[in-house]
């Protein structure tokens, strides 16, 4: 085991024999971090925060006793256990250390080396134990916070199926309508013809074909959320070009002032439902546009997608500000978002992935601070129609 692995044990006392005792004693058990005065203990605690999991202070120094050093350790390592040491049976200093700084253990110089090992060990499991049940409880309240999300998902699915039905409806009969406009407006443009008015006839039909797709799309993502907080999953094949186009266009209010958006691929189809990977391309572009934000350059975004044996590798590349190294395998965790408040939520990405793997496929992330993302889609390629 690395020491940098060891349980760490600040030890403060002005008095560097007393230093080096302790460490000869203890330093092959612990990570040990020696401090020969109060301010240089509590600059470490500030430096070193929740790295420390015990501080042994002696209780008689210059400036600042130990009872004094413990109790403002509590505020920088409140989950740190405290030890207090002196060569004095002071029996006021045992008091206050107790109600002032709330240690665990009081040490009468010369302590029994036995006597501080089990202390020193009782501790550090005291607050190892202490750390796992918070973890715990954060990974409960995360899943309460979930399941939550996922009762509030299937009533915003079910207040869409009406809307969406009115909708799909009302596009319908307008796509019929607008062809009896159409063909009556040709007509009279054969005897009086109107160059603006041409243009917008000849327009009408794809406006309408937009409208269409979007309500259809509505529909679909309407059942998905349904299903999905049921728990029902459909194998479905996508086309990707398809998917990317349709994902692009409703990227655009985002994209539109941040940055240029290209895509570019093969015709080939997936096994990924197509609402859900337009939902995941969806997000990783507008996740791309976001991170223009502040980059002082032209943005760009490319979406490019190629087969490769099996596989069909889909990445999205932006030129944005990047990801610090250290954030980059929190981003998929639920609710972690770099995001100021009010614009991420923490769930984007993470669904991403879980979307990816319920398929069957991969998704990986690489970012350079500065310089921009890659996110890599590796999914199954679906055999043509």
């Amino acid at each position: 085991m690395s020491p940098y692995d060891l349980p760490a044990v600040l030890y403060c006392d002005d008095d560097a024999l007393n230093l080096r005792v302790f460490d000869a004693n203890f330093g092959q058990r612990f990570r040990i971090f020696r401090c020969s005065s109060p301010t240089e203990a509590l600059a470490l605690l500030e430096q070193r925060r929740g790295e420390i999991g015990v501080v042994v202070s002696d209780q008689r120094m210059p400036g600042m006793s130990g009872v004094e050093l413990l109790e403002r350790a509590r505020t920088l390592a409140p989950d740190a256990k405290r030890m207090l040491v002196t060569a004095y049976a002071d029996l006021q200093a045992v008091v206050d250390a107790v109600n002032r700084g709330q240690v665990t253990r009081y040490f009468v110089k010369p302590w029994d080396r036995a006597e501080m090992l089990a202390a020193l060990e009782d501790a550090l499991k005291i607050a190892r134990l202490e750390l796992k049940i918070r973890e715990v409880e954060n990974r409960m309240l995360k899943a309460e916070r979930l399941a939550t999300l996922g009762q509030v998902t299937a009533g915003i699915a079910h207040e869409l199926m009406g809307p969406v039905g009115y909708l799909s409806q009302n596009v319908a009969s307008l796509r019929r309508d607008i062809e009896q406009v159409i063909s009556y407006v040709n007509k009279h443009l054969e005897q009086d013809p109107d160059r603006g008015v041409g243009e917008t006839v000849k327009d009408l039909p794809s406006l309408i074909g937009d409208l269409v797709t979007g309500t259809e799309h509505l529909r679909q993502v309407a059942h998905g959320l349904k299903a999905q907080a049921r728990g029902d999953e459909t194998e479905q094949a996508a086309e990707v070009s398809e998917v990317v186009s349709f994902a692009v266009k409703l990227a655009r209010a985002e994209v539109r002032d941040r940055a240029r958006l290209s895509s570019n691929g093969e015709p080939v189809r997936v096994l990924f439902g197509p609402v859900k990977l337009c939902q995941v391309l969806l997000n990783l572009v507008v996740n791309a546009a976001q991170a223009m934000d502040g980059i002082g350059r032209p943005g760009k975004i490319d979406v490019k997608w190629a087969t490769q044996d099996r596989s069909v590798i889909i990445t999205v590349s932006d030129n944005g500000c990047g990801i610090p190294l250290e954030l980059q395998e929190k981003v998929f965790q639920p609710l972690f978002t770099t995001k100021p408040v009010g614009i991420g939520t923490g769930l984007g990405l993470s669904i991403c992935k879980e979307l990816v793997t319920q398929y069957g496929g991969k998704l990986r992330l690489s970012s350079v601070p500065g310089q921009g993302t890659d996110i890599e889609l590796t999914l199954i390629r679906a055999p043509m129609p």
